[in-house]
This record gives C-alpha cells, sequence and structure tokens, in this order.
C-alpha cells in the first residue's frame, strides 16, 4: 500500500485535535454535573439569607444521636467526591493536557493565499499602495538582494516567498491571475482536490496497524457493549425517579388488590415501604419486625449510644425512608387513592419530626426538649394554645425545666408557618365566570400565619382590595401560573432528628367530591415559594392588615371544564415536615353560558351595528332644473332686454329673486320664532296659576 491516495497527518497537525474536541465534548458536561453536586449550597448557610427561616439545627438542640447522624452526613459527602466520576474525569482531562501541550502543533497557513496579507495591504487598498509594498518587499526577498552568508535551506525559503509575493502582486493586478484568484481562491486557476486522514501513517500502514486494529475491536466489540448493558440493565431495574422496580411492582399489586373497606394506615405505608427491595439490600437479614422496631425507636426519640453499629444502621434506614414514600405516593395517585396518600404524606412527616405516627399531640411533639410522657397527659394540643400560656404554664406543659430550652422551643413554635386561606376558586384568565370546555385553573389566596397571633385581619372583606387582584399582563394571560415564581423560595425544613436536609413545601391535591377520588389527570401540585414575612408582625400589625402580604398560588386543572353546571371539589395541602400546618377547604366551581354579548352571534350583530351607526348620511345636492346649458344673459346687455321683453329672466334678477326668497324665507322662519315665544310666554303664564279647586287645596293643607 505504498502508492496509495491519501495524505496523512504525518506532521501531527490535525489528529491532536480532533481528540481533543472527542474528549472536551464528553468531559465538559460530566464536570459541569460533577461541580454541581459537589459544590451544593450549605443548607444553614442559605436559611441564614431567608425571612423567617429557623436557624436551630441538631447540635443546638442537642439531638443525642448526633455523632451518627453526622457519620452518615460525612459518608454522604464524601461519596459525592470520591467516586467512579472522579477518576474518569481525573484521566480524561490529564490526556487532553497531554494532548494539548506536547502533541499540537500550530497549523501551516502557507498553503492558504491570502494576496492582500501577503502584501501586508489593506482590502481597500489602492493600486498605487499595492504597488509601493511590493516594491518593498520585493527588495527583502528578491534573490539577487539576499546576503551571500544565507545557508542553502534560508535562500530557498527566501526565493520561495518571493514567488509568493510576485504570485500576490499579479492576483491584485493581472487580470488573468485576479480571474484565477476571484474563481478558484489560486492564481495558477484550479487546484487538485487531495483527502487526508486525521492519523500518523504508521498506525494505519505500518507494524502499529495490528494495535490499531485491536484497540478498535476493543472499543466497539468489548467496552461499548459493557457500558450499553450496564446502563440498560440499571434502567430496566430502576424506574425513572430512581425506585427499584420491584419495589414499585409490589407497589402497584398492593393497590390493584386492594379491599374497598379496608382503611390504609400510616402504620400499613410503613409496612409497605419496610418491604421494599431497597431496604433489604441496605439491611440484609433483618426481618420486617426487627426493621419496624428501629423504625419505632426513632420516631419515639429513643437511643442506644453504646451500640454505635445499630444507631448507623437506624439512621441510614430512616434518611431512605421518605424517598420510598415519594415513591408509593407516586403510584398511588396513578390510582388515585387520596387516603393513602394522606396516610402516606402522615408517615413521611412523622419520620422528619422524629414523632410518633398517632396521637393528638404531634404539634408539641415536635419541638426539641419536650417530655412525651408530660406532653400527652396535659390537655394542650396546639401550638396557638401553647402559646397564650405563661412561662410557668408552658414549662409544665411542655416538661421542660431549663429556662433557655423553654425559650428555644418556644421561640421555634412561633416560627412554624401555618396558612390561612382568604379565597379560593376555579379561574379563567380574562374571564369573569368559568364558560364551558376551557382551560382553568385553581387559584389560592392565602395569608401566611404564626401560632402566636390571633385572629385574622379583614381583607376583602367589601372586595376592592388591590392585593386580592391579579395583575392582568400578557404573560399572565398566557402563563397564569407566572405568579408562583414571584415569591421566595421556602427555607429548609427544621428537622434535627432526621439526616438529611429537606426543604419545607405544602403538596397540593384536588379531590372531585362526587367520586371521592382525586381528580383524574391531576398530580401532587408543589407549593414551594412562599413570602414568610407575615411570621415578624406584631399582633397589632396583624390586625390591622396594612403590612399583612397575601401570597398566591395557582395550579392547572388537570382536564378542560365541562359543560354548564355545577362542580364541587376538595381542596387538601399536606405540610410536608411540619404539624397543624394542613388546609383542607371545598372548592365549587360553576359553569356558566357564554353571555349574548360575548358570544359569536353577538359579536357579529355588535360589529353590523357599529357598521351602521359610522356610515354619515351624505348631503343631498340640489340641482336647479334648466332648459339648456347656455347660462342666463346679464341684464343690461343686449341679449338681456331681449330676454326681458321676451318676459325671461337675465341673471342679475334671478339673483335677486333668489334674494328676496332667501330674505323672505328668513323673515317666515322668524315670525314663526316669534309665535313660538308668544305661546312659551302664554304656557308660563298659565303654569303660574294654581288650577285646583279650594276642596283639593283643603286636602293638600290637611
Amino acid at each position: 500500500m505504498s502508492s496509495s491516495e491519501y495524505n496523512y497527518d504525518e506532521e501531527g497537525e490535525t489528529w491532536p485535535f480532533f481528540v481533543l474536541a472527542l474528549l472536551t465534548f464528553v468531559l465538559l458536561p460530566l464536570t459541569i454535573k460533577y461541580a454541581t453536586r459537589i459544590f451544593s449550597p450549605d443548607p444553614e448557610k442559605i436559611n441564614a439569607t431567608i425571612e423567617g427561616s429557623i436557624k436551630e439545627n441538631g447540635e443546638s438542640v442537642r439531638v443525642p444521636n448526633l455523632a451518627a447522624i453526622n457519620v452518615y452526613k460525612s459518608k454522604k459527602k464524601s461519596l459525592k467526591v470520591f467516586n467512579k466520576t472522579l477518576v474518569l474525569l481525573i484521566i480524561g482531562w490529564s490526556l487532553v493536557i497531554y494532548v494539548g501541550k506536547y502533541l499540537t502543533k500550530e497549523a501551516n497557513m502557507t498553503g492558504m493565499f491570502d494576496p492582500y496579507s501577503i502584501l501586508d495591504v489593506s482590502f481597500s487598498a489602492s493600486e498605487r499602495e499595492i504597488k509601493s509594498h511590493y516594491r518593498k518587499l520585493s527588495l527583502k526577498y528578491h534573490p539577487d538582494k539576499l546576503p551571500r552568508d544565507l545557508t542553502e535551506e534560508a535562500r530557498l525559503k527566501m526565493e520561495q516567498e518571493y514567488i509568493r509575493l510576485t504570485s500576490a502582486y499579479k492576483a491584485l493586478t493581472d487580470e488573468a491571475t485576479r480571474e484565477n484568484f476571484i474563481r478558484y481562491g489560486h492564481p495558477d486557476g484550479e487546484q487538485p482536490i487531495t483527502h487526508g486522514i486525521a492519523l500518523p501513517k504508521f498506525l494505519v500502514e505500518g507494524k502499529y496497524s495490528s494495535i490499531v486494529v485491536v484497540f478498535y475491536f476493543a472499543l466497539i466489540g468489548l467496552l461499548l457493549p459493557i457500558i450499553v448493558g450496564k446502563w440498560w440493565s440499571n434502567v430496566k431495574s430502576h424506574t425513572r425517579k430512581g425506585l427499584h422496580v420491584q419495589t414499585a411492582g409490589d407497589y402497584v399489586l398492593k393497590f390493584a388488590d386492594k379491599d374497598p373497606a379496608k382503611i390504609i394506615t400510616p402504620d400499613t405505608i410503613l409496612e409497605y415501604v419496610l418491604e421494599s427491595q431497597e431496604v433489604d439490600e441496605l439491611l440484609p437479614g433483618l426481618s420486617l419486625k426487627e426493621k419496624k422496631a428501629l423504625v419505632e425507636e426513632h420516631l419515639n426519640r429513643k437511643f442506644d449510644l453504646n451500640n454505635d453499629k445499630h444507631e448507623r444502621q437506624k439512621v441510614e434506614l430512616i434518611a431512605m425512608l421518605p424517598f420510598l414514600v415519594d415513591g408509593l405516593i407516586d403510584i398511588a395517585i396513578a390510582f388515585r387513592l387520596h387516603e393513602v396518600i394522606f396516610a402516606a404524606e402522615d408517615l413521611k412527616r412523622a419520620v422528619i419530626q422524629a414523632v410518633p405516627i398517632s396521637g393528638k399531640h404531634q404539634d408539641i411533639l415536635q419541638l426539641p426538649f419536650v417530655d412525651k410522657d408530660v406532653v400527652q397527659k396535659q390537655p394542650v394540643k396546639k401550638l396557638g394554645k401553647l402559646l397564650t400560656l405563661s412561662q410557668d404554664d408552658a414549662k409544665k406543659a411542655l416538661g421542660i425545666t431549663n429556662e433557655a430550652d423553654l425559650k428555644k422551643a418556644l421561640r421555634i413554635a412561633e416560627l412554624l408557618p401555618t396558612l390561612r386561606v382568604i379565597d379560593a376558586k376555579v379561574m379563567v384568565p380574562g374571564e369573569e365566570g368559568v364558560p364551558p370546555h376551557s382551560n382553568a385553573h385553581v387559584s389560592i389566596k392565602f395569608l401566611v400565619k404564626s401560632p402566636r397571633l390571633k385572629s385574622c385581619p379583614e381583607i376583602g372583606e367589601d372586595g376592592d382590595d388591590e392585593r386580592l387582584k391579579d395583575e392582568e399582563t400578557l404573560e399572565y394571560m398566557k402563563n397564569p401560573m407566572i405568579v408562583n415564581d414571584k415569591q421566595p423560595t421556602l427555607p429548609f425544613a427544621y428537622a434535627p432528628y432526621f439526616p438529611q436536609s429537606v426543604r419545607n413545601k405544602w403538596s397540593c391535591y384536588l379531590i372531585s367530591q362526587s367520586e371521592n377520588k382525586l381528580v383524574d389527570g391531576s398530580s401532587s401540585y408543589n407549593l414551594e415559594k412562599i413570602d414568610l414575612s407575615n411570621l415578624k408582625l406584631t399582633q397589632e400589625e396583624w390586625e390591622k392588615g396594612e403590612k399583612v402580604t397575601i401570597s398566591t398560588y395557582k395550579f392547572p386543572l388537570p382536564t378542560a371544564v365541562g359543560n354548564v353546571g355545577k362542580v364541587y371539589y376538595r381542596l387538601v395541602m399536606k405540610n410536608s415536615t411540619y404539624y397543624g400546618a394542613d388546609v383542607d377547604i371545598p372548592i365549587d366551581l360553576e359553569v356558566t353560558p357564554v353571555s349574548k354579548e360575548k358570544s359569536l352571534a353577538g359579536v357579529k350583530k355588535l360589529m353590523e351595528t357599529k357598521q351602521k351607526e359610522s356610515e354619515a348620511d351624505s348631503d343631498e345636492e340640489e340641482y336647479e332644473d334648466s332648459d339648456s346649458d347656455i347660462s342666463d344673459p346679464e341684464e343690461d346687455s343686449l341679449a338681456g332686454a331681449l330676454a326681458a321683453l321676451r318676459g325671461e329672466m337675465s341673471k342679475k334678477s334671478a339673483k335677486a329673486g333668489k334674494r328676496s326668497a332667501h330674505e323672505q324665507g328668513s323673515e317666515d322662519e322668524g315670525d314663526d320664532e316669534e309665535e313660538e315665544e308668544e305661546e312659551e310666554e302664554e304656557e308660563e303664564v298659565f303654569t303660574d296659576i294654581n288650577t285646583d279647586t279650594e276642596d283639593e287645596a283643603e286636602d293638600e293643607a290637611k
């Protein structure tokens, strides 16, 4: 193959750049993803910048198993940094540096013919300037002007440069050469086309060609199938959200075979979750009873500090449970089982706050330093009632003896947000009502309220509060849900006993009252952006309502509304982390027909009426009848005299007649106006006379 028709990259001008392009194409997105995961923001620093957030953490409230929680967090953080991705990035970027530094060469541009750059002139240079530059450069590169002490190689290079100068000069001055340059890009005319391979010749045709074949076979025949097979195996073994397919299948079977008479409780959901494939892989060899015992210890805030392995197992299990519960909720939504969803939400909240699943004192038990036995024996169950007690009574209710701990617990209670809904309805942008078959959305206006604030400010009772109205901009008309993004993101939740950082949010579910199921096609709508500035208001500012912030949340109805009639919904908003913050309200939808004015026929009729009104009545032009097109003769002319003898009218007499007729008409109009004025005066005289009889006058006097 010595007479090859291909040109190889013997100088290494092309193939290193090809390798660099492939490496950076793979490494750049992988590096960005890795860096994003590594440099995720610190939840405590984020909460420090959000108004209304709770700054307390596991260390400040003295969580007993804080050491096990910190070990888990450190392990997770190290796994984010030191993993297979890091090894791949190190090898990949090392190759990029090596190839870029040692194998790449500056491209040889001598083959590129640009007469302007060769002569060092601009594109707008005149012929005189071109000649001047050519003469100066010729003195430098002309073979007769070269020094005698030049080497043969240097002399040859200078002569070639002189040839290029001459060709460039001709390309800009000689007509034939210029035509070749314009048509073919070269002064010598069309150049032969060559095909090149971006590899050195020795790798393709030399003794190393077999190595290239082996490498190609290993890459395409072995490595690529292994990577694709591993990826496909992972796809088949896990759902799109990362749930194991075996776990998802078990959830589906349980819901498909569900007995309608069976009540699903949080304890039932806990058993479903603990039987998952993920828990079996995490804690192999443990029975369901043993796994449940670990969860019960966490919910009752009991710790075995002398058994580090036991505490680490418990922390790892607790950290996994919310993810498994969320996977169960996604499947329950597909089955429209709202009672299952609510039980799962209650279980997830109990796990995050480390409080018992069932009971009546969860609102109080989520606070730090409380004595569970003391709390469950006293009558106070709500945070609002707790914050009305005196310091001594609060100590007794919570079982806290330390003043600093009590102050910290009450401060946390004040910052736990609750929602007070002002208005909730179904809307259509730009419409007063909800017309049939329209795409509507649910609009919720609400206040964020601290448990220490009493009553509710009077807002919007007269309907003229501008804060209750949406600004109907063009963007709003296209997508009303943009109002959700105008509010700040909620902070990370106060959850010192949970080993992971979680964002506070409300999950909204819309239930059809007629079917007693989730609305068909609906999902979990997450309220994650709320202004918490109301939490800092005083009682006086809260009652006045002037400084109160009204928040808005909107989510679309999953399907278009139906025909004219009434539809009854139930809206449930479940808080993911705090007790006492749930909302359960009815929403009535009345679908009204389109009014006649807004219907197609009404709009058409309105347009026709406006068109008729806009047509102005044209003034009628009066034309005088004449026997001929000849104008009337002048009175003082001969023709005028003859016309007078014949009894005809001349121009002047005609004008005088018209003038006298006009004056007569004016006089008649004046007479008519005088007669009307006299009649009005007579009417005024009669109106002053009392025409009532004496009897009628006496009756009126009585």
